[in-house]
């Protein structure tokens, strides 16, 4: 009696329970939620002077939020730029989260970023409430800050 037929039968089988598993699976079983916010100062005419943006994630129901990108900007390009972010939970201290970094020309303004985004890690997790700042090396007195929801 030739195998062939039993050898068929044998990978619909695995095909069938293979597609079945997919099927109850869901598409994540880590569901993240993924989060951007930003802020732009503007100040002497200038739109954004200043601003920030931070992307974070976490998992749905959760309070820890895991900061996966920071970006700081300055209008107009200046050579001697220089940022740093801080961060601050709720009732505690501020904490320096990035050192200094030199930015980046870019068209009229200058970037300075830490970290790269998607579920990359850069700083510690917080918890929901934390503010995060940017702070330049000119003395400026006003920060851009995002608070974590």
């Amino acid at each position: 009696m030739p195998k062939a037929p039993r050898v068929h039968a044998l990978w619909a089988g695995l095909l069938a329970a293979a597609a079945l598993a997919v099927a109850v699976v869901p598409a994540s079983s880590d569901s993240y939620v993924d989060e951007r916010a930003n802020t732009c100062h503007a100040e002497a005419g200038n739109p954004c002077l200043y601003g920030m943006v931070v992307t974070y994630w976490h998992r749905a129901g959760s309070r820890q939020r895991t900061l996966s990108w920071i970006y700081a900007n300055r209008s107009p390009v200046r050579s001697h730029n220089l940022a740093r972010w801080w961060y601050q939970t709720p009732g505690g201290p501020r904490h320096v989260g990035g050192s200094w970094r030199a930015g980046k020309a870019v068209e009229s303004w200058t970037e300075i970023t830490w970290g790269r985004g998607r579920h990359d890690r850069v700083g510690p997790d917080l918890p929901a409430g934390s503010r995060i700042c940017v702070e330049f090396n000119y003395g400026a007195t006003t920060k851009p800050c995002i608070t974590l929801k």
